[in-house]
């Protein structure tokens, strides 16, 4: 929301032009106005203006002066000159000092409308293009390792919606592998690392490692590679290089582009050993993948590395046939259910009531429809549920409002072979956290809705504006208005006006204030604008309204 400041020495003018924009609905602006430049440098003083529509000629400061007041405290304020004569000279001062616009009074009032509805625009583009755009190229160019490691390791998880925008994801992160082509994967492991090895220097560890293999691999193929499991592994991915393909010899191509990677694999070895004196072992895949199809394959080269021969130092193992590791793997759809663990601690904790249901019962569903062989992947799945539910009580000290609800004593009890009564129970659990979270949103929320009342009533004087509002509860503007109309079912600005009203007429009561001392009191920049609304509200004036009290004081006395 942007707020408009009209100034203008005649008030017949300011009046009409409030007027004018109060009845513009569609137009998301906070309107004041103020009959004196003098007034309008004091406003500026105390708020954030974004639009000023003034007149040019007015007694003390011209609007050509008020105009450069008006940079040197907002520069990006867009400034619209009204002036009642055509005056060739005054207009070329406006351009020379970058007025948004120069209109005459006798143009009338669509094209004043029109005229703040494109200063509105063009400070909206202004944040767009120059702010938003300008900067968020600039840090993605930065993130854009991050970005591209974050979506690479999602793809290798079977991640649904990075599968289906694989080619748009490439481009948009320089990611110099193509979408309909099928791919090689490659792990890396770093065997041991010395003891007081820090983070900062496994970081830089791998980053020479993978330097290392792009020297001995990137000039043959195309490939990207990502590290995981805390620093401990790399992945690459790797595709054909077409431009040393010669037409129709593409099934050629593969077969040498493996053997080529099993050969590099075994230079990146010596090299690090030499170089970093750091030993690394291999695991390499042998069949090009699909892209929907590499999260099997990522499974089983983890595994691979993970036992038997796996566990040794300095090793190349290649892809085995599936029946070959048929015994150590699970069901597929209970694996990809396995990776949603970790989705469904944040759905708990982000109260995400719906998602989180129907993450858990798929788990679960999954996990009752497997076999005997699946006990120790169901006893897993129940001791790490019991980690995250007793981590969340223990962390947030909810154990005696949850404890009401269900027997969290029972937690570490439960017998896992009876599946249906695990998954009652965590189902009970986490429906209480969830009712919990709500009551404690919904305290939060009229916490929230108390300050804002708090700070109206006490600030009549001060500035009531939404974004002055917003910042002293801590909260965004437009987050702020939507939650207020929810909970109170009225605007902010009409409960300021109603707390206004309200205080102007205890002050027209008691007779002590003058009216222009009341006028200031509720919080108006000039009596114009007081008399405006007052008698918009109320259909009388502020005398008219004290004298109609007195006259009822007297008559009750009688």
């Amino acid at each position: 929301m942007y707020r408009l400041l009209i100034v203008d020495d005649e008030p017949i003018i300011v009046e009409s032009l409030l007027d004018l924009f109060e009845r513009k609905a569609g137009l998301e602006l906070e309107v004041y106005g103020v009959c004196a430049s003098t007034d309008a440098l004091d406003m500026l003083e105390r708020t954030k203006i974004d639009i000023v529509l003034t007149d040019i000629r007015m007694p003390g400061l011209s609007g050509i002066e008020l105009h450069r007041e008006i940079i040197g405290r907002w520069p990006w304020c867009k400034v619209i000159f009204l002036s009642g004569y055509n005056d060739f000279e005054f207009i070329q001062e406006v351009m020379r000092n970058g007025g948004v616009d120069y209109l005459l009074k006798s143009e009338g009032s669509d094209a004043i409308v029109c005229a703040v509805q494109k200063a509105m625009q063009a400070l909206t583009d202004a944040i767009e293009v120059e702010n938003l755009i300008e900067r968020s190229m600039k840090q993605t160019q930065k993130i854009q390792p991050f970005l591209q490691k974050e979506l690479l390791w999602r793809l290798t998880q079977s991640d649904a919606h990075s599968l289906h925008s694989i080619g748009e994801q490439f481009r948009e992160l320089n990611i110099p592998l193509k979408a309909e082509e099928p791919v090689l994967l490659v792990i890396g492991r770093i065997d041991e690392w010395r003891e007081g090895t820090s983070a900062f220097d496994k970081a830089l560890y791998l980053f020479a490692v993978q330097n290392i293999a792009d020297e001995y691999m990137g000039a043959t193929i195309r490939q990207v590679s990502f590290e995981f499991e805390e620093k401990s592994k790399i992945a690459w991915l790797i595709q054909l290089n077409h431009d040393l393909i010669h037409p129709g010899g593409e099934l050629e191509a593969r077969q040498r582009t493996l053997s080529f990677v099993k050969g590099a694999a075994e230079m990146i070895q010596h090299a690090c050993d030499n170089l970093l004196t750091m030993k690394l072992s291999f695991a390499v895949g042998t069949t090009y993948r699909e892209w929907h199809e590499l999260s099997d394959l990522f499974e089983h080269l983890r595994l691979l590395m993970s036992r038997g021969l796996g566990l040794g130092h300095e090793l190349l193992l290649l892809e085995q046939k599936s029946s070959e590791v048929a015994v150590d793997t699970y069901d597929r759809e209970l694996r990809n259910q396995m990776k949603k663990i970790a989705l469904i601690q944040t759905l708990l904790e982000n109260g995400q009531k719906e998602q989180f249901f129907a993450e858990y019962v798929a788990l679960m569903k999954v996990a009752a429809a497997g076999s005997e062989t699946m006990d120790g992947i169901r006893t897993e799945i129940y001791f790490t549920l019991v980690s995250i539910f007793l981590s969340y009580v223990n962390r947030w000290k909810v154990r005696d409002e949850i404890g009401d609800a269900v027997n969290l004593g029972k937690m570490t009890l439960l017998d896992w072979n009876h599946w249906p009564e695990i998954t009652d129970y965590f189902s009970q659990l986490a429906e209480a956290i969830f009712e919990w979270k709500s009551s404690g949103q919904d305290f939060q929320e009229m916490d929230v809705i108390s300050q804002v009342q708090h700070y109206v009533l006490h600030n009549l004087a001060g500035d009531l504006s939404l974004n002055r509002i917003a910042e002293m509860v801590g909260h965004n503007p437009s987050y702020l208005s939507r939650l207020y109309k929810r909970i109170t079912g009225e605007g902010i600005s009409e409960f300021i006006m109603a707390v206004r009203i309200k205080k102007t007429q205890e002050l027209l009561r008691e007779n002590k204030l003058k009216i222009s001392e009341i006028s200031k009191a509720v919080g108006f920049l000039s009596e114009q604008s007081f008399y405006r609304f007052f008698r918009k509200v109320t259909n009388l004036t502020p005398q008219e309204y004290r004298d109609q009290d007195s006259k009822s004081t007297d008559a009750s006395r009688m």
